[in-house]
């Protein structure tokens, strides 16, 4: 993300902190020039699962995170956009999860929303890609998707992931685990629990589902995946079955936005 330098404290100034979990509007003190700001977009919404036998879904991306200091006028009014998380892929339509929509502090900053992970509408136990993070143009991103099995192997002795796309910033994601003897491994790491992907549904009897991080929704095996955390920009959780239920993934959690500044 950078390093932010934010002006020292003045004489009689105290440091205050006003934090927006929907959208709003910030009015600048008339003795402020600078803020620093914290900003997280939505996150992506998981895979939804169809009725074909054993199939998992790649969980959301984590939506984008950035912390900068920035330039204001005094008295301006800057509208505060907190972004929605996506929507998650709907089983009986196999469809893939949504895209998390982008947070922005008026015009200065914007942090892009996760990727929606993939649905399960591909050959054979072959799972759906999970969604990347947000913060695709280098200014900074959550984690990557958990990513659903790729391919199953007789006796369920499978390595093989699809893995989540990367931010700028955070882990990408990677998958659930066809064997219980392997663990499954999580969604990619956010940033100071923000912006966390959420995991991939297991396609298998013998695997466990991958777990959310940072916010991100667990992905399942068997049942309608985790939803990401409100406020947070985790990715919801893919979808996963070894039989022909369907089921939905998870929503991705909304966005949220810090400002600091002394006044």
């Amino acid at each position: 993300m950078g390093i932010s330098v934010f002006p020292a404290a003045s004489a009689g100034l105290t440091q205050k902190v006003q934090e927006f979990t929907s959208t709003g509007t910030f009015t600048v003190p008339s003795n402020v020039s600078a803020v620093e700001v914290f900003l997280v977009a939505g996150g992506g919404g998981g895979g939804g699962k169809s009725s074909a036998t054993g199939r998992g879904c790649g969980g959301g991306g984590g939506g984008g995170v950035l912390s900068r200091t920035v330039s204001v006028t005094p008295g301006a009014s800057i509208t505060v956009t907190i972004g929605a998380g996506g929507a998650g892929g709907i089983g009986t339509s196999n469809t893939s999860g949504s895209n998390g929509s982008n947070s922005t502090f008026g015009s200065l900053l914007t942090a892009e929303g996760g990727g929606g992970g993939g649905n399960s509408d591909a050959v054979g136990l072959a799972g759906g890609c999970g969604g990347g993070a947000g913060g695709r143009d280098g200014t900074g991103g959550g984690g990557g998707g958990g990513a659903a099995i790729q391919s199953t192997f007789a006796g369920g002795n499978d390595l093989f992931r699809r893995r989540g796309g990367k931010g700028t910033q955070g882990g990408a994601g990677a998958g659930a685990s066809e064997n219980t003897n392997w663990a499954p491994s999580s969604g990619g790491a956010g940033i100071d629990g923000f912006g966390g992907g959420g995991g991939g549904g297991c396609s298998s009897t013998y695997g466990q589902f991958g777990p959310g991080s940072s916010g991100g929704g667990n992905g399942s095996a068997g049942a309608n995946a985790e939803d990401g955390t409100a406020n947070t920009g985790g990715g919801g959780g893919g979808a996963g079955d070894t039989g022909t239920s369907t089921f939905n993934g998870g929503s991705g959690g909304s966005g949220y936005c810090r400002v600091t500044y002394w006044s």
